[in-house]
C-alpha cells in the first residue's frame, strides 16, 4: 500500500513522469538487446560445440576404419602367400601337436634355414600396430583355437580369465580349456575360407586397445568437451569416454540423428554410423560443459548493465537541475498560497523556459502587491466600517423588543416581575455596551441565558432550554453577539405561544480544529420556498444594511473569518429547524 501511494504521488510530478517513462523505454529497449544477444550467441557457441563434435566423430569413426582396413591388408597378403595359407589351414585343422610335427616336416624339406610359417608373419605384420594386443584363430566347427600376444601387460590389464593365464606366452597358441574373455578392447574379426574349395576354415580376431581414442579426445590442442560413446545396433556399449549417463542411450535410434534432450539438465546428441563396421559413434555435451556460454552471457549481461545505468544515469543528472528549479517555484508559489506575497523565486543565469517563468511570476506578485496596496486595503477598511454598522443595527432592534415585553408584562401584572424584569435588561444592555470584538464562550451563554430567562417571564412554563456545553469550550474565544440574534429568531418566528412543549437546545463543541455551534428546536419550522430563500440570501457576498439576525451573524462571521465559516439552517416544517454555526477555534486572544 504504501509503494501504491509513493507512486501515485511521484507520477503527479512531470520530472518523475518523464524519467520513469524513460527509465522504462531504456529498460525495456535493452533486456529486448540482452535477450537477443544472448540467443544468438547462445546458439552460435552450440553450432560451434556441435561442429567440433562432428569432426571428432569423424576421426574416431576415420581411426575405426583404419583398424578394420589394417586387418582386412593384413588378411589379403595371408591368401598371396600360398605356404602361409596351407599353415594356416592346417593348424586349423588338426591338434596342436599335429600341427608341430607338420611346421618341423615343412622346414627340414625346406632349402631355407629360416622358418617362416603363419607364426611368424602374424609376429611380423599385426604387431606393427602399437595398439594391437593380440591376436586370436579360431576353428568354431572343431574348437581349434590359437591366441597370440602381442604384449602381455595390457592383455593381463585387460582380460578376465577364467583360470590361470601364466603359460600365455607370444606366439603360443591358447588351448580351448583356456579360454579368455575380452574387457575394454576393440576386436576386429575376418573370416578365413580355404582359397581353393572356398569352404570356411575359420575366423580370425584381432585385439585392439582404445588408447588411440583416449589420446585423441584428451591430447588435442583444445580436449574435446562432452562424452562419446561407441555403440553397436543392438546398443551394446563398446567405447565410453565422458561423464554423461549411459541412460541417454535408451531411446536413441540406430541412426545417423543429432537433438536435444532435457533429463536432469540438457543435452545436445548427435550420432553417426561407421560403415565397414556398422557401428555408431555418439558424441553427448550438456550445457553446463560449455564454459564458454555461461563467459558469453556473463559478459552480455554486464556490458548491458552498464550501458543500461549509463542510459539513465546521465539524463538523471542533467534533468535533475532542471527539477530543482522547478520544485523551488513551485515551493514559491506554495508560500504565496499561504499568503506570503513577498516571496520571490530566484532566478538563474541559464536562459529558458524556467528562467521566462520566474520572471514573469516575480512580476506578477509585484504588480498584485501594488493592486493591493492600492484597492484591496481601501476596500478592506470599506468593509470594517460595514462590520461596525452591522453590528451596531442589533442593540436598537434587540432594546426595542425587551421593552415591548416589559410593556406587555406591566399591563398583565404588577410591579414585582416587572422590576426583575428591568434588571435583567440592564445586564443585557450593559453587555451590549461592551466594544469587545471576541469574549469568552462562556460570557455568550450567559448573555443567551439571560434573554431567555427574560423570555421566560412572559410565557411561563412554555418553554425548556438546555446547553450542552464542554468545560474547556467554555474558555474559547468567539464574536460577540452570536449566540442571542439566533435564538432570537426562533423566539419570534417559530415559537409556539399556544403549546407548552416547546424546546431549544444549544450544544456547542469542538471537530478538526473548528467550534461548532448548533442550535435545534421544535418549533413550527421553515416552508420548504422560503427556506430556500433564505440560503440564497445567505449566500449573497453583499448584504444590506438593514439585514439582522440570521443574515446578520452569517455575514459578521464571513467577513472577519472568511468563506469556510458562517451559519448554515435545515429545517422540516412543523417539526424542528437546526441552525449550525462554524468559528475558528480561538484559544487565547
Amino acid at each position: 500500500m504504501k509503494a501504491f501511494l509513493f507512486f501515485k504521488r511521484i507520477s503527479k510530478r512531470m520530472f518523475y513522469r518523464v524519467f520513469l517513462t524513460y527509465s522504462l523505454i531504456i529498460f525495456l529497449t535493452m533486456s529486448t538487446l540482452f535477450v537477443f544477444l544472448s540467443e544468438y550467441y547462445s546458439d552460435f557457441i552450440v553450432q560451434r560445440e556441435i561442429d567440433r563434435q562432428e569432426a571428432v566423430i569423424d576421426e574416431i569413426k576415420s581411426e575405426i576404419h583404419a583398424k578394420h582396413q589394417f586387418v582386412s591388408q593384413g588378411i589379403r597378403q595371408l591368401y598371396q602367400e600360398e605356404r602361409l595359407i596351407e599353415d594356416l589351414a592346417f593348424a586349423l585343422q588338426h591338434d596342436y601337436q599335429e600341427y608341430i610335427g607338420y611346421r618341423l616336416d615343412k622346414f627340414s624339406s625346406s632349402d631355407s634355414f629360416v622358418p617362416y610359417n603363419f607364426d611368424i608373419y602374424v609376429k611380423n605384420y599385426f604387431s606393427r600396430d602399437s595398439e594391437s594386443i593380440a591376436l586370436r584363430v579360431r576353428n568354431e566347427s572343431l574348437g581349434t583355437e590359437y591366441m597370440y600376444l602381442f604384449d602381455h601387460g595390457r592383455w593381463n590389464q585387460h582380460i578376465q580369465p577364467k583360470e590361470d593365464s601364466s603359460f600365455m606366452l607370444e606366439n603360443q597358441p591358447l588351448p580351448k580349456d583356456k579360454y579368455v574373455v575380452p574387457k575394454d578392447m576393440y576386436v576386429v574379426e575376418e573370416q578365413i575360407n580355404d582359397p581353393v574349395s572356398m569352404d570356411r576354415l575359420g575366423k580370425v580376431m584381432v585385439y585392439f586397445s582404445y588408447e588411440n581414442l583416449d589420446r585423441l579426445l584428451s591430447l588435442k590442442d583444445t580436449p574435446s568437451k562432452g562424452t562419446f560413446f561407441i555403440t553397436d545396433m543392438n546398443k551394446r556399449l563398446y567405447y565410453s569416454n565422458g561423464n554423461a549417463p549411459e541412460r541417454l542411450l535408451r531411446d536413441l535410434s540406430y541412426s545417423a540423428v543429432q537433438k536435444k534432450v532435457n533429463l536432469d539438465e540438457r543435452y545436445y546428441i548427435q550420432s553417426s554410423i561407421e560403415p565397414t563396421s556398422q557401428l555408431m559413434v555418439t558424441a553427448v555435451i550438456s550445457e553446463k560443459e560449455m564454459a564458454q556460454l555461461l563467459t558469453y552471457k556473463l559478459t552480455i549481461f554486464s556490458i548491458i548493465v552498464l550501458l543500461t545505468v549509463l542510459s539513465i544515469a546521465l539524463p538523471y543528472i542533467a534533468l535533475r537541475g532542471y527539477s530543482k528549479r522547478v520544485d523551488e517555484i513551485l515551493n514559491k508559489m506554495r508560500e504565496v498560497q499561504e499568503g506570503n506575497l513577498s516571496a520571490r523565486i530566484i532566478t538563474a543565469n541559464v536562459d529558458d523556459d524556467l528562467t521566462d517563468i520566474s520572471h514573469t511570476i516575480n512580476e506578477t506578485l509585484d504588480d498584485l502587491n501594488d493592486y493591493i496596496d492600492r484597492v484591496y486595503l481601501s476596500k478592506l477598511k470599506q468593509r470594517e466600517a460595514e462590520l461596525a454598522n452591522l453590528q451596531a443595527q442589533i442593540n436598537p432592534h434587540f432594546l426595542y423588543n425587551t421593552l415591548e415585553a416589559i410593556r406587555m408584562k406591566s399591563l398583565a401584572e404588577g410591579g414585582r416581575t416587572s422590576a426583575k424584569m428591568i434588571v435583567q435588561l440592564a445586564q443585557l444592555f450593559r453587555y451590549s455596551l461592551k466594544t469587545e470584538d471576541l469574549v469568552t464562550v462562556e460570557n455568550e451563554i450567559n448573555h443567551a441565558q439571560q434573554y431567555i430567562e427574560l423570555f421566560k417571564i412572559r410565557f411561563q412554563n412554555q418553554l425548556i432550554d438546555n446547553f450542552n456545553v464542554e468545560e474547556k469550550i467554555r474558555d474559547y474565544y468567539t464574536p460577540s453577539f452570536i449566540l442571542q440574534p439566533l435564538i432570537e429568531n426562533f423566539l419570534l418566528h417559530g415559537f409556539r405561544r399556544d403549546s407548552e412543549t416547546n424546546q431549544l437546545a444549544v450544544t456547542i463543541y469542538e471537530q478538526n480544529d473548528i467550534l461548532i455551534i448548533d442550535i435545534e428546536d421544535n418549533g413550527s419550522g421553515i416552508e420548504h420556498k422560503k427556506l430556500e430563500d433564505i440560503k440564497s440570501r445567505l449566500k449573497q457576498e453583499e448584504g444590506t444594511s438593514d439585514s439582522i439576525g440570521l443574515g446578520n451573524v452569517h455575514r459578521r462571521i464571513q467577513l472577519k473569518y472568511g468563506a469556510e465559516y458562517g451559519v448554515e439552517i435545515r429545517s422540516v416544517p412543523n417539526v424542528k429547524t437546526s441552525v449550525t454555526v462554524k468559528l475558528p477555534l480561538i484559544s487565547e486572544v
